[in-house]
């Protein structure tokens, strides 16, 4: 996956999901029943609550089970009788016979008529727990599907985007470095077959080291502009892994050379800057007048919105004019 969107593993943790609403179901207990422990000591109320919870994790572990093989409505319906049964025997001994021999007592002495009292208690409790498995089977669901869907957009999207800024470099890519050339040489036809095969691969990202690797071979054939890099021992090969954007860091190169002045008077400086909290990448050339008037192109409009959604990558991307006569792109990647 190319493009990445709010972390939501949790979602997909079923662990994380069950402890959820199993606290939701705690507080449905303690709401419903805190007359039964009022007054007494801190442990008694564990030793009343352990039953629910563990009636829970089981009825939700067996929904699972059952989406996961597919069981039928009858089973579902066998499933959940066996449940009450099996519940009423056990809860019935738990807190009619195993408490009350420890001296923790919540209800009076067993009595006939308990038999119907203690079957609605365990079907209003299965109840509650079938409504709040449903609530996370459906709604979790709906976001998975959101969340596919919403992924899926933004990778369409960056996808078009990358195929638009493909189509815009390669010809400005291939006007810049045959620039000024009676007979456009080897070395040049390489480079924009190289560049060619990396559009057929169709990678909308790529490692911030291969894409440093093209501005160079870039930089070596516009023999017309004059370049400085600075501060490139800084980039230590953890950065080198992070990815950015296809083509992104060689627009804004293509960008400079366009917009800047020839000779070597006025130098395309690209800096690497290490700050306490980020790397810098900071591209700056001099620009005409005429160019400010101009704008800075389709290219970066669409390099800005491929970094759009690599917010959650901690890249930030910055472009500033300064008094007029510089255009900086600063590329930052947060430590």
């Amino acid at each position: 996956m190319y493009t990445r969107i709010k972390n939501t593993t949790y979602l997909y943790n079923l662990y994380y999901r069950c402890l959820l609403f199993m606290s939701i179901f705690f507080m449905v207990i303690y709401i419903r029943n805190i007359g039964t422990f009022t007054g007494q000591p801190m442990y008694v109320f564990p030793l009343f609550v352990a039953p629910y919870l563990l009636y829970f994790c089981i009825c939700y572990a067996l929904f699972h089970l059952s989406v996961s093989f597919r069981l039928r409505q009858l089973a579902w319906l066998i499933l959940c009788s066996l449940l009450v049964l099996g519940s009423f025997w056990v809860v019935k001994s738990y807190f009619y016979n195993l408490l009350p021999a420890i001296g923790v007592v919540f209800y009076s002495s067993w009595e006939d008529h308990h038999h119907w009292v203690l079957l609605q208690k365990i079907g209003q409790g299965l109840f509650i727990i079938l409504l709040l498995i449903g609530v996370d089977y459906f709604l979790f669901k709906w976001l998975k599907t959101k969340i596919k869907s919403t992924r899926l957009e933004l990778m369409m999207r960056d996808r078009a985007d990358s195929s638009l800024l493909s189509g815009h470099f390669l010809r400005r890519i291939y006007q810049l470095t045959a620039k000024g050339k009676k007979k456009v040489d080897v070395e040049v036809l390489d480079f924009f077959q190289t560049i060619s095969n990396k559009l057929v691969a169709q990678n909308v990202r790529v490692a911030l080291e291969e894409e440093w690797y093209f501005v160079k071979r870039m930089i070596a054939l516009c023999y017309d502009r004059h370049f400085e890099i600075h501060g490139e021992e800084h980039v230590s090969q953890q950065f080198w892994n992070r990815s950015v954007p296809s083509l992104s860091l060689l627009t804004w190169i293509e960008n400079a050379v366009a917009y800047s002045m020839d000779g070597t008077d006025n130098p395309i400086m690209l800096t690497w800057i290490n700050q306490s909290d980020n790397l810098v990448l900071e591209i700056r050339n001099t620009i005409h007048t005429t160019s400010i008037k101009r704008g800075t192109g389709n290219g970066l409009r669409l390099v800005n919105r491929l970094y759009k959604s690599c917010k959650n990558d901690r890249i930030a991307l910055e472009y500033t004019i300064e008094n007029n006569t510089y255009f900086i792109v600063k590329l930052s990647f947060l430590k």
